[in-house]
Parts: structure tokens; C-alpha cells; sequence
């Protein structure tokens, strides 16, 4: 009887064991299928920025296969299909979120074996959410990088189709110092502002109300005036003056749109 039961026992070890080399090789199977031949970087045009200062980050999305890949919608922050994610002081990567972004629908590409596909995008502003439960896994400042430190950026890319997945870039390391000088000085300024962090990432007023859009770029004057030989305030003079001519044009254009052609 004893016999019975032990082969009885080690048929069923035989069986456990047997499923379980078998779910092995179906995972190694499904891990091996849905591996992909693309590839993702990302690197910043300097390793060392302070606070108050544009980042800019360029991407490229490689075929590292030896056949050709259809990706249907293009890969950057345009269409919304390449997000970026940042930690701060090796803590949780969490979302960054520019409002302008993902309203492309620019068509896809095909990606040859070796061929690269680049994209840049610059960060700053923050769309932080509205409300606060919401904003689990999201930055909540309205500036990116908000305080001084050691921040990590990675990039995914989403590729939709027959077979979608998720295309992760390798993170990658900056130091954000405080700013000295009149730096500081135009930081401590802006720092609470999340309507010029708006206007310096974007180029444009948050809001076409005219008063409170004047009262902005006003407040924005004052700080460049003030601080002629700060670099953060050349940043936001640059975005002013921009700002300027594109709506003299804007102005111009309207005004022609008025005036009828005569008979």
C-alpha cells in the first residue's frame, strides 16, 4: 500500500513539474513574440542646468531587426505617442504633462533595418492636475523640475497596429542646480508662477482675456528690465520679443481679413 502511495506521490511530482517546464517555455514563447526589434534613446543637450532653465531633450527610435517595421502614427510628443516620465532623487518616475501635446495625427512611417527615426520636444511647464486625487503617477508642480537636485528622464514610446506595445528608452541622469545672482533672483520671481512657466514653454499668454493677458506679459517686462544680465530673464526677454512680432503679424493679418476688396 505504501508503494502505491509513494508512486502515486512522485506521479504527481512528475506532473507538477512537467507544467510547469511546460509554462516556462510558453512565457519564454510570449516573452520572444512580443520582444521587439526597436529601440529608444534619449539624451539632453547638457548634463548640468539650473532651475528656471529650458530643457531640451532629443529622442531616436531605431530598427535594430533586420526587417522592416510600420509604426502608424509618429513617435513623438506632436501625436501624443511618445510621453516622457521623470523622477527626482532616484524616487518613482512620474508623468510629465504638456496640455499642447497629442493633438497631431501626423501619419505614420516604416523603419527600415537600421534606419532611425528623431524627434526633440523641450520640457518646463508643467500641467499639473486640477485636482489632486487625480494626480496619482503625475508631476504636481507647474514647473517640471521645481527644485534643485538630481533628476532622471526616460522616454516611451507607444506603437499601436497588429501588435501593440510599449517601447521604454534607458533613463538618463541630470543635475538641476539652484541659480546664483540675479538667477536667483528672477527664480525666486517666477517659481510661484505657473502662468509665466506657461508663457516661457509655450511662447504665448495661457489665456487671450486681454487684461489679464497684458497684466502678464507687463509683470514679465518688469522682470527682464530689472535683471539685464540674468540669463533666466534673457530666456523669457527672447519669448517676449517673439511673442511681440507674432502678434503685430497676428494683428496685421486680421486687419487685411476686414478690409473688402473693392469692386
Amino acid at each position: 500500500m505504501k508503494n502505491k502511495i509513494s508512486i502515486s506521490f512522485a506521479g504527481v511530482l512528475m506532473v507538477v513539474a512537467l507544467m510547469a517546464v511546460w509554462a516556462k517555455s510558453t512565457g519564454a514563447i510570449k516573452q520572444a513574440k512580443n520582444s521587439s526589434v526597436l529601440a529608444l534613446k534619449v539624451n539632453s543637450e547638457k548634463q548640468t542646468y539650473v532651475l528656471g532653465e529650458l530643457i531640451k531633450l532629443n529622442f531616436e527610435l531605431s530598427n535594430e531587426g533586420d526587417k522592416a517595421v510600420r509604426v502608424p502614427y509618429k513617435p513623438d510628443v506632436s501625436t501624443g505617442y511618445l510621453k516622457i516620465w521623470i523622477a527626482f532623487d532616484d524616487r518613482e518616475f512620474n508623468l510629465y504633462n504638456n496640455s499642447s501635446w497629442g493633438r497631431m495625427e501626423n501619419r505614420g512611417l516604416t523603419l527600415q533595418p537600421g534606419q532611425h527615426f528623431k524627434s526633440q520636444a523641450t520640457i518646463f511647464w508643467n500641467s499639473k492636475p486640477q485636482i489632486p486625487r487625480s494626480g496619482e503617477g503625475k508631476i504636481l508642480t507647474d514647473y517640471a523640475f521645481s527644485k534643485a537636485g538630481i533628476y532622471f528622464i526616460k522616454a516611451v514610446a507607444s506603437i499601436t497596429g497588429d501588435n501593440p506595445m510599449k517601447i521604454e528608452s534607458e533613463p538618463i541622469q541630470i543635475v538641476v542646480n539652484e541659480p546664483v545672482g540675479d538667477d536667483l533672483k528672477v527664480w525666486n520671481q517666477i517659481k510661484e508662477n505657473g502662468d509665466i512657466a506657461y508663457f516661457i514653454q509655450q511662447g504665448e499668454t495661457p489665456t487671450y482675456q486681454d487684461e489679464k493677458a497684458e497684466k502678464l506679459l507687463k509683470e514679465i517686462e518688469q522682470i527682464t528690465g530689472k535683471y539685464p544680465n540674468s540669463d533666466l530673464a534673457g530666456q523669457m526677454k527672447q519669448k517676449l520679443e517673439k511673442f511681440r512680432i507674432d502678434e503685430e503679424k497676428r494683428k496685421e493679418m486680421l486687419e487685411k481679413a476686414r478690409v473688402k476688396p473693392k469692386n
